[in-house]
């Protein structure tokens, strides 16, 4: 009699225990998988919100029923996943389980944009704020830390030269720092790779960023970059005046001088930028320099060439005396009369 008492009770205990966890499971289905949410939401999930955190948010925009369901659903089927931050377009009628799902695999919507050879840290501010990323002034403010570039140019008063220019695609939402970040570890993955192919520099990297920047504001043309570069390092080595152009634009910039025209008169202004006036390289770059630049200021034509002007068939007339060079100038300026 007693033991048909003891396997009755083990029965019902294990019936029970088969219903509760039945009906559990019929309640997190339910709150998952059955669950739809009302509206479509544009969602904004902040960087470094915590899992609760998330949750709650899901919760207050109706994508979610339960926040409990939703945490055990991330605690038992994320598989080692995190939650991305960013900003999410979430149609109507979506699962509780397809947010989760979306927002741990990252599928954010994405901000597309261009950074164009050559741009300095003005218009990269700019294009990105127009792009949404933060304000032209959080930009600015965010090239001051060199500490990023330490190792490379512990020289560098900005970051003016590393943040790459590319095409890139960021999360609605991304931060001005961690945006700014992206293209320098950018920078660092190109010059890494285009430094790794000299055995040595001819000067500091610093130094040959700089120079980069000069190749880019020069020539477009990727047959004339590395012959630009060994004009400058030429010059340098002799210690001539570059007399480069840009330099003198870039002074007029930064002292909010610039009209659009370089004229005669600019040559003479007394900036640390001005190789007009000033011997040897710029104080820093004044632009951000492609690959292609880079690649030409780590590894510059050797040739005897110490001048180039623009030619009338296109790209520039290069010359090894101040002679060919005057008349290479009267050329160009009779081809524009």
């Amino acid at each position: 009699m007693k033991r048909r008492t003891v396997a009755l009770l083990g029965f019902v205990v294990v019936v029970s225990g088969l219903a509760v966890v039945g009906g559990s499971a019929a309640w997190l289905w339910t709150q998952l998988y059955r669950y739809r949410s009302p509206s479509a939401v544009e969602l904004a999930i902040p960087e470094g919100a915590s899992g609760r955190e998330v949750l709650a948010i899901l919760e207050d925009h109706r994508l979610l029923p339960s926040t409990l369901a939703g945490r055990l659903y991330l605690r038992f089927a994320a598989d080692g996943r995190s939650i991305h931050f960013g900003r999410y377009q979430i149609d109507a009628a979506s699962r509780p389980v397809d947010v989760l799902d979306r927002l741990l695999a990252g599928r954010v919507e994405m901000v597309p944009v261009t950074v164009v050879e050559g741009s300095d840290l003005d218009a990269v501010a700019t294009q990105m704020a127009a792009a949404g990323i933060g304000t032209a002034a959080e930009w600015l403010k965010s090239t001051e830390q060199v500490d990023w570039i330490e190792d490379l140019a512990p020289e560098a008063t900005s970051l003016e030269g590393f943040l790459f220019p590319d095409t890139y695609q960021f999360a609605q939402g991304i931060g001005v720092e961690a945006a700014a970040r992206h293209l320098v570890d950018r920078f660092r993955e190109v010059w890494a790779d285009e430094s790794s192919r000299v055995p040595g520099l001819w000067g500091s990297p610093f130094d040959v960023v700089i120079l980069a920047s000069l190749v880019e504001s020069e020539t477009a043309l990727t047959t004339e970059r590395a012959r630009v570069a060994g004009v400058y390092l030429n010059r340098l080595r002799r210690g001539m005046l570059l007399q480069c152009d840009p330099t003198v634009v870039f002074a007029l910039k930064r002292r909010g001088e610039w009209t659009g025209r370089l004229l005669r008169i600019h040559w003479g202004i007394d900036d640390p930028y001005n190789t007009y006036r000033y011997p040897g390289l710029p104080p820093g770059p004044i632009n951000s320099p492609g690959r292609e630049a880079i690649r030409a200021a780590i590894s510059p034509d050797e040739h005897g060439y110490l001048f180039f002007v623009a030619s009338p068939d296109g790209g520039h007339a290069f010359s090894r005396t101040l002679a060919e060079h005057n008349q290479a100038v009267e050329r160009w300026q009779r081809s524009r009369r």
